[in-house]
């Protein structure tokens, strides 16, 4: 190799690999967005828990309702019993955390959050061996 194509291979690694190493981490908290959609599950590598309702903030005094997706390399964590317990945040769950089953697409639901004020709320979501950090955002009604 020259030296010219050996300096241009180390520049394209430089802009390359930041690229490749960012949202590599598992675990991290994330944001209430809705979930890719399942063709986009496909490429995923890894487990992962991801928010698939509420879509942005609640509001303050509404039910909140929330259901994540828990897969491993794009497929679903079906049939398991998925944990939701509160790390931070104005918030509670009654007896302090909350177990549901995933059905056959991964997907479970917690009913039973209760906010108590407004403000970020992070939820460890528990599916099997895979946890994940959530936050959703309550605003002020």
């Amino acid at each position: 190799m020259t030296r010219a194509a050996g300096a241009g291979a180390v520049a394209l690694l430089a802009v390359l690999l930041p690229a490749l190493l960012t949202g590599c981490t598992a675990g991290g908290a994330g944001t209430a967005q809705p979930s890719a959609s399942s063709s986009g599950d496909a490429a995923q590598h890894g487990p992962a828990i991801r928010i698939v309702s509420p879509e942005g903030a609640v509001r303050l005094g509404d039910e909140v309702r929330l259901v994540v997706r828990a897969t491993d390399d794009g497929a679903p964590l079906a049939a398991r019993d998925a944990t939701f317990e509160v790390l931070s945040g104005p918030a509670t769950y009654p007896g302090g955390f909350e177990t549901s089953a995933t059905d056959s697409d991964g997907v479970a639901s917690s009913l039973g959050l209760h906010a108590e004020a407004a403000g970020r709320i992070t939820i460890r979501v528990a599916v099997g061996s895979v946890s994940s950090d959530l936050a959703i955002d309550v605003a002020a009604p």
